[in-house]
């Protein structure tokens, strides 16, 4: 009833590709609101408003993409083409967003998200669901999302680099001076006066990811087989998410997914400023940089204790770490460096876990329903799962964004207590409200190990 195991080299060339990618998710996550807000001046209430409207495209395009994808034939397989077709789109508009000149409207902001969310489709999707299709085996499928999350670590621990990197160097340092004071920031917690820098640390990252971007993927695409199913079996878009719908673990998952990524999102949005302007640390990139070291390490750990306790339970002891860590960040002062430290680098490693064992319990599902409908359908399963977390990402960028305005929150300048009480709570209570649901849902969810393998069972029966 086992597979045969993944090479760790195939391993490693499917994982490397989530290092651009993810590159890509934390200056959108952490920088780009604040860049555009503060360097740009554009009203936070703008950009709340264009992005909601940039990511209600993907409502449209991740079922369609995703519904095409299970059903490409192609000689190199049914996921490569369209990650071939999203790289130079992505590419191109992330140029457009990263490196913008000194003058942006509001229709150029719109039209490159829209474009750059369209990439991130065309890629994100296939490249999802062909990591649940290279092997059916419970334990072979968290190695497998396990190593792509440690590639996304990867990939954000570099992003957190640049701005690190671009904060403490000053004109005309040696670059051995820079490299102490790098090493110093992270390893010794040491914090630097910095003026804005925005502009470079965006321009720098954009520049980064069209660097790394086709690289790896050409790498995933060599290096990686793309197995076609033996079924081929078609079904039809609507019925497949009439499917979905009858499916009630499927509809558990994508809510227990719906939550955290609201939670995090939420989080995220406000995270710069809370950093800045209420614990009063200069060097962001620093923080980050500890946090996903944090989250790297704790990788192995967390697909060690999926084994022992289950996926679901040890995703229950990551939401209770990462809300815990941010209700007891409501207490911190503006001055509490060492507090925000222990804290931020429990959340980084409790973030390992929170990023790859949902998407391998979505994996497992998949089964379930091949088992129902005879069709394979990962794509159409990871489409879903892709639109519903970027509705939930951009409702809560969108809420997080508009409350903090709402309480009169200018960035860059100087806020009263009020304002400044608005953005504590909201980052910490906020975030942790989310995960209390979650946690209810994931503690009860009743796809086991044992269970699984009985699907497998069937399903290999069914198929032969």
């Amino acid at each position: 009833m086992t597979s045969a195991p993944i090479s760790r080299n195939k391993i490693m060339a499917y994982g490397g590709l989530g290092t651009p990618l993810a590159m890509i998710g934390y200056p959108i996550a952490i920088w780009l609101i604040p860049f555009y807000a503060e360097v740009i001046g554009t009203p936070l209430w703008v950009l709340a408003n264009l992005i909601l409207i940039a990511r209600l495209t993907d409502v449209i395009t991740d079922p369609l993409i995703g519904q095409w994808g299970d059903s490409t034939r192609t000689f190199i397989g049914r996921r490569k083409p369209w990650i071939i077709l999203g790289v130079p789109l992505m590419l191109f508009s992330i140029y457009k967003l990263f490196l913008p000149g000194e003058e942006v409207t509001t229709s150029y902001f719109l039209i490159w998200m829209m474009l750059m969310y369209l990439g991130s489709t065309a890629i994100g999707i296939p490249y999802g669901a062909w990591g649940a299709e290279i092997s059916p085996e419970y334990h072979q499928r968290s190695r497998i999302v396990s190593g792509r999350e440690a590639f996304t670590l990867i990939g954000l621990l570099i992003s957190a680099l640049i701005p690190l990197i671009v904060e403490v160097y000053d004109e005309g340092m040696s670059l051995k001076e820079g490299l102490s004071r790098t090493l110093a920031a992270i390893f010794l917690f040491q914090d630097f006066a910095v003026a804005n820098k925005m502009r470079e640390i965006l321009g720098y990252m954009g520049l980064g990811i069209i660097a790394l971007l086709p690289i790896f993927a050409a790498i995933a695409i060599w290096r990686v087989p793309d197995p076609m199913p033996e079924n081929k079996k078609k079904i039809p878009l609507k019925e497949g998410l009439r499917y979905a719908k009858e499916n009630p673990l499927l509809i558990r998952i994508l809510l227990i997914i719906f939550l955290v990524i609201a939670g995090e999102s939420f989080r995220n949005t406000l995270s710069l400023w809370f950093v800045r302007d209420v614990i009063g640390i200069e060097t962001v990139g620093a923080s980050y940089a500890r946090y996903f070291i944090a989250g790297f390490i704790a990788i192995p750990f967390w697909l060690w204790l999926g084994k022992e306790i289950g996926k679901h339970k040890a995703f229950c002891i990551t939401l209770v770490g990462t809300g815990t860590v941010s209700f007891l960040c409501f207490f911190l002062e503006f001055g509490d460096y060492v507090q925000f430290h222990v804290l931020f680098l429990l959340k980084g490693a409790c973030f390992g876990g929170l990023q790859f064992l949902p998407a391998s319990m979505l994996a497992d599902v998949v089964d379930i329903d091949s088992l129902k409908t005879g069709g394979k359908r990962a794509g159409t399963f990871f489409a879903l799962n892709g639109m519903i977390a970027k509705i939930s990402a951009m409702l809560a960028v969108w809420a997080a964004a508009i409350l903090v305005d709402l309480y009169g929150f200018i960035p860059g300048a100087e806020n009263g207590e009020t304002e400044m009480l608005a953005l504590r709570f909201l980052y910490c209570i906020g975030c942790a409200a989310f995960f209390l649901p979650a946690l209810f849902l994931s503690w009860f969810y009743p796809l086991t190990k044992e269970e699984h393998l009985e699907v497998r069972r069937q399903l290999e029966s069914k198929n032969a």
